[in-house]
């Protein structure tokens, strides 16, 4: 997703500077390096490169780069599989091929993206909504070129919110460009009250360019706090994980075992080298979970019986001798599953 959004980026700008055969390169970059789903996002600006710049040679720069990517990907993919295989195409079959089976990990209603949007960007998510109107009537100024490509940040939106399954990462493609379309609404309020008939300024065109940094400001604060507040309040286990590396007294070859909060495990990095796994302890989630690399299976080209394309947990992903664990990480959430770590006869509370 994070791929997919600096391709857009790069992309969108190569279009504006009417390098259409690059952005039509870079597009196709995002598309096969990044997500395939994200060709919505690409789709207008590509249209159009194709349209306006010259044809033939924009036409073979997509094309030329995707052959090399998709050949360089399936070799990547036979490299770490053993195997012929394309891993563009088995998301593709996985998704739409295969039934849709992605609203397997959680659902969520069709005003999500929205409310997560404005919760991620407040207002300025408001004024990149109105885009389409502030263009329609700043014509000269905002159309057809950044309306091409601002577009995608409505129809990414349509069609994301009528997936069933939704993240918050989906809409990581078009953040940038909520960006660009609330810096043009903002920069575009002298407008609404400019007279074409007169010389001079009007009282009111003045107090809307005194209103631009005013209301850049407010939503400058509002991104700060929401900033704050996220490494205030859910900040916890980037902490907590780092305490980790002052208690190497428990040997080398010690198994880390987290418990209701698996969710929360931030990524390996923060787990020192003296700790030899991370195991997960039965807290009634019956879900998929990671499970320990095992290279005797032949590393990434196996295809172990206990991972399956229905999200259902198994047997052996847990690990039943709690007695095995040396470090517990748990959160304590008054659920009827008990924890653990309140056993201060066996555990010593860090």
């Amino acid at each position: 997703s994070s791929f997919s959004m600096y391709a857009v980026t790069l992309s969108s700008a190569l279009f504006l500077l009417e390098k259409y055969a690059c952005a039509v390169s870079v597009a196709a970059a995002g598309v096969i390096l990044g997500w395939p789903f994200s060709i919505l996002v690409f789709l207008p600006v590509t249209v159009y490169s194709l349209l306006r710049g010259h044809f033939k040679r924009v036409f073979l720069s997509g094309l030329l780069t995707s052959l090399c990517l998709l050949v360089l990907s399936v070799v990547a993919d036979y490299y770490s599989y053993g195997r012929w295989t394309s891993s563009v195409f088995n998301l593709l079959k996985y998704n739409v091929l295969g039934g849709g089976e992605s609203h397997l990990y959680g659902t969520e209603g069709a005003s999500f993206y929205f409310r997560n949007a404005f919760n991620n960007f407040n207002f300025a998510f408001v004024l990149a909504l109105l885009f389409v109107g502030v263009a329609l009537s700043a014509r000269k100024k905002y159309a057809p070129d950044l309306l091409i490509v601002v577009s995608p940040v409505y129809i990414w939106l349509a069609f994301m919110s009528l997936q069933a399954h939704k993240e918050e990462r989906f809409l990581y493609p078009i953040y940038p460009l909520i960006c660009v379309a609330a810096a043009s609404v903002i920069d575009s309020f002298p407008y609404f009250f400019h007279d074409k008939y007169a010389n001079e300024q009007s009282i009111f065109e003045k107090i809307a360019k005194g209103l631009r940094p005013l209301i850049l400001g407010f939503i400058l604060c509002t991104s700060h706090s929401r900033t704050f507040s996220m490494l205030n309040g859910y900040g916890a286990p980037l902490q907590i994980y780092q305490h980790l590396e002052y208690h190497e007294d428990t040997g080398p070859g010690s198994i880390l075992c987290v418990g209701s909060e698996w969710h929360r495990y931030p990524s390996s990095f923060f787990v020192p080298s003296y700790i030899s796994e991370v195991r997960w302890i039965d807290d009634g989630f019956r879900g998929l979970l990671p499970f320990p690399f095992n290279e005797t299976l032949g590393g990434t080209t196996a295809a172990p019986s206990y991972f399956n394309t229905k999200n259902k947990a198994s047997d052996k992903q847990y690990l039943k001798d709690i007695g095995a664990c040396n470090l517990l990480m748990e959160l304590d959430l008054r659920r009827p599953y008990p924890s653990r770590g309140n056993d201060l006869s066996t555990w010593e509370t860090l």
